[in-house]
């Protein structure tokens, strides 16, 4: 029977502050936020002021007065999420990274190695805590979607087992907006349906197979649907297209590096630019080849900025993510596979350095402006 466990982490770019600085524990919270910012992460201390991530700054200072405001630092943040990834994947080889703080772990097969899954879930949210200093929450189900609405409903610091006979006695009474894809549109379209709640989607003979098909096989190692992508708020509005190449060329090597980590490579690159007025873009492109390497995503994501960015308007928030993800090969000519060859040992040397000496140790100059 197939287990799985979805670990969410608490609060993670703030929970990676108080490890660095351990005076912020137990105190309001926000991650970014300054000037004109937006909170990109709040302490639950925070968010009992109504705090929430992507708030602006000064209505979270509105909310929140004594709160304790924190610049974002992407670098050590992706070095912890290695950090967390490599922790998991000592229990498991298949780990698949959703974001830069939340992912999956298959542990099938593990129960006679390790004892049942949800042993293995608390020994892995408490090496987390214990190694790491961060709080975490888990969810244990036979489904992917399930595992991830019960690791939701448990934060923070919780783990929730559901166990296999149970799903449908688990899922009926929340509302449907748990089900990971149902945003407030399709939340608001379900709603004049007269279906508020997972039973009575489950009920529904077409909706509910189409948005929780929990007979589904979780995955089959081709392509799969989830996204690789990272995002910063600025800590100052940027008019300047080189100042934000060399951002995004940080967060491209973010992505890349999380790409390879998984084995997966990319065929779309999408680039999302939010403006201080808040009006929010994304565009993307399809490539002619699936890639995983720094160069290749840049190179698209630089062109897709320049080509959409509106002349010394200030930008507030940029984010790069690749979707479209593929673990399979694929056929090239001698020529091409040549170069991926090579090109594949250049990046293993470069990410071998980066975990050994941090992230930022090697950079191809991906940010540089030309």
């Amino acid at each position: 029977m197939p287990f799985y466990l979805h670990i969410d982490m608490d609060s993670f770019y703030v929970s990676v502050e108080r490890v660095l600085d351990p005076s912020l524990a137990g105190k309001p919270v926000m991650v970014g936020g300054a000037g004109r910012g937006v909170v990109t992460s709040a302490s639950y201390e925070a968010r009992q002021y109504g705090v929430r991530s992507a708030m602006p700054g000064f209505q979270a200072r509105r909310l929140c007065p004594d709160g304790i405001f924190v610049p974002g630092r992407l670098g050590v943040y992706s070095e912890f999420s290695r950090k967390v990834f490599d922790l998991l994947r000592s229990f498991s080889p298949d780990v698949r990274a959703f974001s830069i703080d939340e992912g999956l772990v298959n542990l099938t097969g593990t129960e006679r190695l390790m004892g049942h899954p949800v042993r293995t879930a608390h020994e892995i949210i408490g090496r987390i805590g214990s190694e790491l200093g961060l709080p975490s929450s888990g969810g244990v189900a036979t489904h992917p979607t399930l595992a991830k609405i019960a690791a939701t409903a448990v934060k923070p610091r919780g783990l929730l087992y559901v166990p296999p006979g149970s799903e449908e006695r688990f899922l009926g009474p929340l509302d449907v907006s748990v089900i990971p894809g149902i945003g407030p549109k399709t939340h608001r379209g379900l709603a004049d349906r007269g279906i508020a709640t997972v039973a009575q989607l489950l009920a529904h003979p077409r909706l509910g197979p189409r948005y929780l098909n929990l007979d589904r096989p979780a995955g089959s190692g081709r392509a799969h649907e989830h996204s690789v992508g990272s995002e910063t708020t600025l800590a100052q509005p940027l008019t300047d297209p080189a100042a934000m190449e060399r951002v995004l060329g940080g967060l491209v090597e973010d992505v890349a590096v999380r790409l390879r980590r998984r084995k997966g490579r990319t065929r779309r690159v999408t680039v999302k630019i939010r403006y201080s007025d808040f009006k929010t873009i994304t565009r993307s492109r399809t490539l002619k080849a699936p890639t995983c390497f720094d160069v290749d995503i840049f190179k698209v994501a630089r062109e897709l900025l320049s080509t959409n960015l509106a002349p010394g308007r200030p930008v507030r928030l940029l984010g790069v993510s690749t979707s479209g993800i593929t673990t399979e090969g694929w056929q090239d000519s001698i020529f091409d596979y040549r170069e991926r060859a090579s090109m594949d040992q250049l990046y293993e040397g470069i990410d071998r350095l980066r975990r050994k000496y941090g992230e930022g140790t090697v950079s191809l100059g991906a940010g540089k402006s030309r």
